[in-house]
């Protein structure tokens, strides 16, 4: 997401954050509370009330943006909620296509949506997973068509607007992934 649309997000929130600082809130308290909105979207998924998950998703995506935007306002960004905060990423993004991948499978198994709910899954954990070793190793990976942002943004609309024809949003998804996979292994080994 680019830093002006980020911006313009964060100064949409503010009242919110102003509110949570009122309250004394931590920003691992809305971190985690992240996790509990992405058991309940799972469930959403698995039983394949796609608006209700995509409502999820919205709602776990301003939490996301409002955790870092808190730690900054309370001088309290820490190398400890980063960590915690990408791992909550991840594990959003595990149990949104674990539901997926439970609706694709119950009550009647369609075997390409399960395969293509897999990979989509696998290239969106790698598509993260090449930017964290890249940053093991001290160089910056912020670049790439399909970021997270991006991923849940195709993930939203084709959840609330287009939950029939839902599996071409993750085809793009997939595609968008390898593409973004390439982009970054291109990057650091230049």
């Amino acid at each position: 997401m680019k830093e002006a649309t980020k911006k313009k997000l964060r100064k949409l929130l503010q009242p919110i954050i102003n509110l949570l600082l009122t309250l004394n809130l931590s920003p691992n308290f809305i971190t985690l509370l992240g996790i509990l909105f992405a058991f309940i979207g799972f469930f959403f998924f698995w039983q394949g009330r796609f608006f209700w998950g995509g409502i999820i998703l919205i709602i776990i995506s301003l939490l996301d943006t409002m955790d870092g935007e808190l730690a900054r306002q309370k001088n309290s960004v820490s190398p400890q909620g980063a960590f915690l905060d990408s791992v909550t990423d991840r594990l959003v993004e595990f149990l949104t296509f674990f539901g997926l991948f439970g609706h694709y499978l119950y009550p009647r198994p369609h075997p390409a949506l399960l395969i293509l709910t897999i990979l989509t899954l696998f290239t969106s954990l790698f598509v993260s997973y090449v930017r964290a070793r890249a940053e093991g190793i001290g160089r910056e990976c912020r670049i790439g068509l399909f970021e997270r942002p991006v991923r849940f943004f195709f993930l939203v609309i084709g959840s609330l607007f287009f939950p029939r024809y839902f599996p071409y949003f993750l085809l793009i998804i997939l595609i968008g992934n390898i593409i973004t996979i390439f982009q970054r292994l291109i990057y650091i080994l230049k």
